[in-house]
């Protein structure tokens, strides 16, 4: 199936993007802004968040921590207008194990409880879509629920990324059902960029090596906004209910927008329904 590249006209449109300071979320939001969107950005920081408004276009900047359920509870409550599209794309790597002031994997804090909180506590503005940032990183992955913080296994980046990317894939299948089962007009898409060059490079914490692996990755991963494609078709294509969206060439890292597989612990209801459970239990959030 082929998919369309042109962005429709999003006039009279609402976008809120999440992690739109940087990366395939800055992309994300000038993309839409570009095509007459008002744009939502969030940022940790107004001050980071208004330099980049300011570069974008962007209409207003929504200060939020996704790694803190109080910020985000303090978030959402700061948000009153209607949301045609919700992106969530914000999300963080570290090179070692860090918890969140809630006490809770720093990874799965950012990458999953936060979103998880915010769309919850956003979802009767929401009136379109709602697409959620996956990565070709679940595929080597499987989630502990007994540890899922990894306060007694150990730690390490790939194990804690994917894990988060998993539940992020079985996080947007539990969502759908409930938007389903409440009769609400959003659905929810799922999208990856492939191998994309942004600031999730940038994790060991020595600019010295960051440097040196950006340089390593530069010639083969794609530029953000090239990589962000997948995410705005996702967005604004017509899509069944959580269609996965990714780059279509060789193994799924670059290329232009395409269908992308998906382990099939991804297709795992039961396992949905369990990071369902889990996330409504950390955060104090549910539908």
């Amino acid at each position: 199936m082929s998919l369309p590249t042109t962005l429709p006209d999003q006039s009279g449109r609402t976008w809120l993007v999440t992690g739109a300071t940087n990366g395939l979320g800055r992309e994300v939001a000038r993309a839409a802004a570009g095509v007459g969107a008002r744009v939502l950005i969030t940022a940790r920081g107004a001050a980071r968040g208004e330099s980049t408004r300011q570069e974008i276009g962007a209409a207003s900047v929504v200060d939020v921590d996704l790694a803190s359920q109080a910020s985000v509870r303090e978030a959402a409550a700061r948000v009153e207008e209607p949301i045609d599209v919700l992106v969530d794309n914000a999300g963080t790597i570290t090179a070692r194990r860090v918890e969140s002031i809630d006490g809770h994997e720093l990874l799965f804090a950012t990458n999953v409880l936060g979103p998880f909180a915010l769309t919850n506590r956003l979802v009767d503005h929401i009136r379109g879509r709602i697409v959620i940032v996956g990565s070709g990183a679940h595929k080597r992955s499987r989630i502990d629920f007994t540890d899922p913080h990894f306060r007694r296994r150990r730690w390490s980046v790939a194990a804690a990324y994917g894990q988060s990317k998993l539940a992020d894939m079985l996080w947007a299948l539990a969502l759908q059902q409930k938007l389903t089962d409440r009769h609400h007009p959003a659905t929810v898409q799922l999208a990856h960029p492939g191998w994309a060059l942004t600031n999730l490079q940038n994790a060991t914490g020595h600019a010295r090596l960051d440097g040196a692996i950006t340089a390593a990755c530069r010639p083969f991963a794609q530029p953000a906004d090239t990589a962000a494609a997948s995410i705005l078709v996702a967005a604004t294509a017509d899509l069944p209910p959580v269609s996965y969206i990714g780059p279509g060439g060789l193994g799924g890292l670059r290329g232009a927008p395409a269908h992308a597989s998906r382990s099939p612990a991804a297709m795992d209801r039961s396992l949905a329904a369990a990071v369902w459970r889990l996330a409504a239990e950390e955060t104090g959030t549910d539908l």
